[in-house]
């Protein structure tokens, strides 16, 4: 199920004089099965563009194209509950939303809602709960009674107990240790790849950015200031920091080496692993010529 915005306008209180726009002239193309990082500071317009992915918001103009769903200016979808199975949005604190007296129950509340059996949504909470990294005793829980991160991850249970086609991801990592943080992107990870979901990532983190992303869409003052491979955005340093963005540490570590030593590595080192694998290979070069 692709997403295309075609020319998309936001302008939050239009027509008041409170307007103000919060994007403007976006087009971009989500392809199915992908997983698109969504980076930019705060203000960029980043949140903005990921309400437009479930009819959360409308564009003041332009066009959102959501598999056969298309939302247009002053007009709502005829049927947004079957769009909003479709699209599973995993805001910040997703535990804010727990409300129900067991984990079980807030785990079956969105299949109830929508038709499901009672004993079929039992079973997607069981499933689910294994499957997020806890066990089936949590279940019979008050998720009040759950540490932040288990909360976090009951809360995201409900979200795939819809079976969304797409899964957004709104700085899912808000909050939790370094430890935490990557388990929790490691487990989104592993779901997109065993679901064959197509990921939306919206994050402040370049890290998790290059590590996860097969594309990045790079957000600015309300539009995309650029969009390519995480290889192909991270290349140029220099004008993401004249927006104030930076690149991946290990980057930053691959040119300070390159300006060093007057050496060019071929690796793009956006993760830890292809760092230490490049700097290796060079080593065990200079070494072999020594």
């Amino acid at each position: 199920m692709d997403i295309v915005f075609e020319n998309v306008e936001h302008i939050y209180n239009a027509r008041s004089p409170l307007a103000r726009r919060a994007l403007y002239h976006v087009n971009v193309t989500i392809r199915s099965g992908a997983y698109v990082a969504i980076v930019g500071h705060t203000g960029s317009g980043k949140s903005t563009l990921l309400q437009h992915l479930n009819g959360l918001l409308q564009p003041t103009s332009g066009t959102v194209k959501i598999g056969e769903e298309t939302i247009t200016s002053g007009k709502r979808p005829k049927q947004l509950k079957p769009l909003r199975k479709k699209v599973g949005i995993v805001f910040q604190f997703p535990e804010h939303q727990l409300f129900e007296e067991t984990v079980e129950k807030d785990i079956c509340f969105g299949p109830l809602n929508f038709g499901v059996p009672e004993e079929e949504a039992k079973r997607k909470a069981r499933e689910l709960i294994r499957l997020v990294g806890l066990d089936d005793e949590t279940l019979a829980k008050s998720p009040f009674d759950l540490s932040g991160g288990q909360m976090r991850r009951v809360a995201i249970a409900g979200v795939l107990a819809l079976e969304p086609e797409v899964l957004v991801l709104d700085e899912p990592t808000a909050g939790l240790d370094p430890r935490g943080r990557r388990e929790i992107m490691e487990m989104f990870y592993r779901l997109h790849r065993e679901k064959r979901l197509t990921t939306v990532l919206v994050t402040h983190s370049m890290e998790d950015a290059a590590r996860y992303a097969d594309e990045l869409i790079v957000m600015h003052e309300g539009t995309v200031w650029g969009q390519g491979t995480p290889e192909e955005v991270f290349r140029d340093a220099e004008r993401l920091a004249a927006i104030g963005l930076s690149v991946p540490e290990t980057v930053k570590l691959k040119r300070a080496l390159e300006r060093r030593f007057g050496v060019t590595i071929p690796s793009p080192c956006l993760t830890i692993e292809q760092a230490a694998e490049a700097i290796r290979d060079w080593f065990s070069r200079v070494s072999a010529h020594e």
